[in-house]
């Protein structure tokens, strides 16, 4: 009785059900096949690694700025340390923006090309105010600091007065020389040449000194999470649909069956 059931089945699904069951069986199994492939794909794991670059990048851009704020105040031969930190940078950057303009040509999701365009000519000016100014600065304070030893040795309140002033400029400020009248005009002078480069390098401390870049980045890693985490949402439901089409199936079969039977 079993064997004979079994022939009967058979005998329906090869002769009388064939043909509309198997365009179902073939669109089902090409949903499945999309499904399966997509779900496969591990873009998670790029933007993840996107998102630590540019966290990175905010990390590095805060190291870097508190060791321009040495520069500013500190003469010192070495500035080796503070471009190399500029550097950096400028690497990250130019990678970031390459790489994600590698997987946009490849047809992959990426985040709108005016936003890392925006980013990367923000950080390339940036870096380039800061490489400028260390040259610069590095130079002012070493002649800052000849003109200390100088005022060092003449005891007189006006030297303190100058040295006062000096220290403000090294702070970024412009302050109002003292009159003097014990101090040698060619010292003077110096100090008043110091003052003018001073106040001609503070837009240049403008330029980078602050969060444009950092608030172009954050966009950046905000866009990133939230492609991830809707990716995340997106293949949660992917079993939930291998099952409906899977019961889909089941249930066509049993029809065409049923049906023929009849």
């Amino acid at each position: 009785m079993g064997k004979s059931e079994t022939r009967s089945i058979q005998k329906i699904l090869m002769k009388k059900i064939r043909t509309p069951l198997i365009w179902i069986v073939i669109a089902i199994t090409a949903g499945l096949t999309i499904l399966f492939y997509t779900s496969q794909k591990q873009q998670a794991v790029i933007y993840n690694r996107y998102v630590e670059t540019l966290s990175d990048y905010k990390f590095l851009e805060a190291r870097l700025l508190r060791s321009l704020e040495k520069t500013r105040v500190d003469a010192t031969d070495d500035n080796a340390t503070v471009s190399s930190q500029i550097m950096t940078l400028r690497e990250i950057v130019v990678s970031v923006s390459s790489s994600i303009e590698n997987f946009r040509q490849q047809g992959d999701w990426m985040p709108p090309s005016v936003d890392v365009i925006l980013f990367e000519r923000e950080v390339l000016s940036k870096t380039g105010a800061m490489r400028q100014y260390v040259t610069k600065r590095s130079a002012w304070n070493h002649n800052v600091k000849a003109i200390n030893d100088s005022l060092y040795k003449i005891l007189s309140p006006e030297a303190g007065l100058l040295l006062i002033s000096l220290d403000s400029m090294k702070l970024g400020y412009t302050p109002a020389l003292p009159l003097t009248t014990k101090i040698p005009e060619g010292l003077i002078k110096e100090v008043e040449l110091l003052l003018l480069e001073n106040a001609e390098l503070a837009p240049l401390w403008n330029r980078f000194d602050n969060d444009n870049a950092l608030i172009l980045c954050e966009n950046l890693i905000q866009e990133f999470k939230m492609k991830s985490l809707n990716d995340h949402i997106y293949k949660s439901k992917v079993p939930q649909v291998f099952y409906f089409l899977s019961i889909i199936l089941l249930l066509s079969t049993l029809f065409f069956v049923f049906r023929s039977k009849q």
